[in-house]
C-alpha cells in the first residue's frame, strides 16, 4: 500500500508519475497536510472521505486519475481549501451542497470531464456571486450536459461532456 508506509507530511505530491492502485483512506493521520497532489496518475478508487478532514488542507489536485463513485459528502469541510480540482477522472453522482460559510476560501473548483449530473447546488454558485470562487468549470455545455449550471454567473467555463469515455 503506497501511503501505509509515508510519515505524515505537509506536501505529498505523487503527481506525473506511473503509480497505480488504489487512494488509502488514510488521511486522518495527516494533520498537517497543506498540499495533496495526484494528478496525472493511474491511481483509482474512491476519493478517501478522510482527506477532506484534514484541517489545513489547502490545495487538491486529483486531476486525471482514475477515480469514481462521488464527490463525497465533506469536500466543503477543510477550512483553508483553496483549489480542488477533480477533473477528468470517473466520477458520478451529483455535486453536494455546502453549508453556509463553508469553503469561503475556495478559487477553483474543476470538476470538467466526469460523469457528474444534476444542478449545481445554489450554495456552490453563491461562492461566485460573492466574488470567492472564481473558477468553476464543468460539463454543462453542449445539446446533453450533464451538470445544469448558469454560464458565466455560476459555472464561469462550460466543457461539453465527452459520451464516449466510460
Amino acid at each position: 500500500m503506497l501511503f501505509a508506509h509515508l510519515q505524515p507530511a505537509v506536501s505529498l505530491r505523487l503527481n506525473d508519475n506511473f503509480w497505480n492502485g488504489t487512494v488509502p483512506d488514510v488521511f486522518e493521520n495527516y494533520g498537517k497536510l497543506d498540499f495533496f497532489d495526484i494528478s496525472n496518475t493511474m491511481l483509482s478508487g474512491t476519493i478517501p472521505k478522510t482527506i477532506f478532514s484534514v484541517p489545513t488542507l489547502r490545495l487538491v489536485y486529483m486531476s486525471k486519475c482514475n477515480l469514481i463513485g462521488n464527490i463525497p459528502s465533506n469536500y466543503a469541510d477543510p477550512p483553508i481549501l483553496r483549489d480542488l480540482y477533480l477533473d477528468n477522472n470517473k466520477l458520478t453522482g451529483t455535486v453536494p451542497p455546502i453549508r453556509s460559510g463553508k469553503l469561503t476560501r475556495l478559487n477553483e473548483f474543476l470538476i470538467q470531464g466526469n460523469k457528474i449530473t444534476g444542478l449545481m447546488p445554489d450554495s456552490v454558485c453563491s461562492l461566485r456571486s460573492e466574488h470567492i470562487l472564481d473558477d468553476l468549470w464543468s460539463d454543462c455545455g453542449g445539446s446533453s450536459p450533464e451538470i445544469e449550471c448558469d454560464f458565466p454567473e455560476c459555472c464561469n467555463r462550460c466543457f461539453e461532456a465527452d459520451s464516449t469515455s466510460s
